[in-house]
């Protein structure tokens, strides 16, 4: 555990060098109507395999 949490900080520590702003390229509209269609379809599989 102490391995993989020293490879955490460093990796960390080397991406906080030079670090980039995240742009999103959907808006939170089309974000949210993905979402809901996922949550939908496995909400219908999880009921279909019950019955």
């Amino acid at each position: 555990m102490p391995e993989l949490i020293g490879a955490i900080d460093e990796y960390i520590a080397h991406h906080n060098t030079k670090p980039k702003p995240f742009i999103w390229t959907k808006s939170a509209r089309d974000i949210l109507q993905k979402v809901i269609r996922a949550n939908s379809r496995l909400s219908s599989k999880q009921n279909g395999t019950l019955h």
